[in-house]
């Protein structure tokens, strides 16, 4: 059993391993926090490269950053989708190979179209299969649509309640200002302060008012 000592060291040593610092070191392991299904050693076959596999599954993750199982699923269903996509155009074309090779009788110009007559009944299975991943990757890719349109998004506005105290009052305009018969309004400034007018001016200190 582990004393209070050995604990508090562990985790020490624990808040100071970060993981690499340098770009090599972050490189090489990029692909190590991938939580999928997919496992390049099961999925490749010879001649298909895994490191390609595993940079396509890194892309997916990056792109929909899975955070639940069901998420999880359908973005390895993308992943395989296109990675059987590209090994059935690779084998589209080793197979007109394939059929080149076994001609007995070869035309001139015409060598493709011999292949693909001699293997017509291998072409239309594969087109089978290529319709069908197409299907899947279709379906797996607009359940992800909705799931994401579900998804609430950081730039919504949040909903404030509306604030209980009054509007501060603003300067008071001409309008509202009482005045007396045959009293012109004074000005406002940009201060909102009563400019003195020329008649106001003329009429001195002494002057008379009129009250209303």
């Amino acid at each position: 059993m582990s004393t209070p000592q050995q604990i508090e060291a562990n985790r020490l040593n624990a808040q100071r391993s970060t993981g690499p610092r340098s770009a090599e070191g972050k490189a090489a392991v990029r692909f190590n926090a991938l939580k999928s299904g997919i496992d390049a050693q099961s999925q490749v076959i010879p001649g298909e490269d895994p490191a390609a596999l595993a940079l396509l599954t890194a892309e997916y993750h990056d792109r929909y950053q899975p955070a639940t199982p069901e998420v999880r699923s359908l973005v390895d269903t993308l992943v395989t989708a296109e990675w059987l996509q590209r090994r059935f155009r690779t084998l589209e074309a080793q197979l007109f190979k394939f059929g080149i090779h076994g001609l007995a009788r070869e035309v001139k110009g015409l060598q493709v179209v011999q292949a693909y007559d001699r293997e017509c009944a291998n072409f239309d299975r594969l087109q089978r299969r290529i319709n069908a991943v197409e299907r899947t990757f279709h379906r797996a890719f607009v359940a992800l649509q909705k799931i994401e349109s579900r998804a609430p998004q950081p730039d919504d506005p949040i909903d404030q309640a509306p604030d209980p105290r009054p509007p501060a009052p603003g300067p008071a305009s001409e309008a509202s200002i009482p005045l007396a018969s045959g009293v012109r309004p004074p000005r406002l400034n940009r201060l909102g302060l009563a400019e003195l007018t020329e008649q106001s001016q003329s009429r001195g200190p002494g002057a008379a008012r009129h009250v209303p």
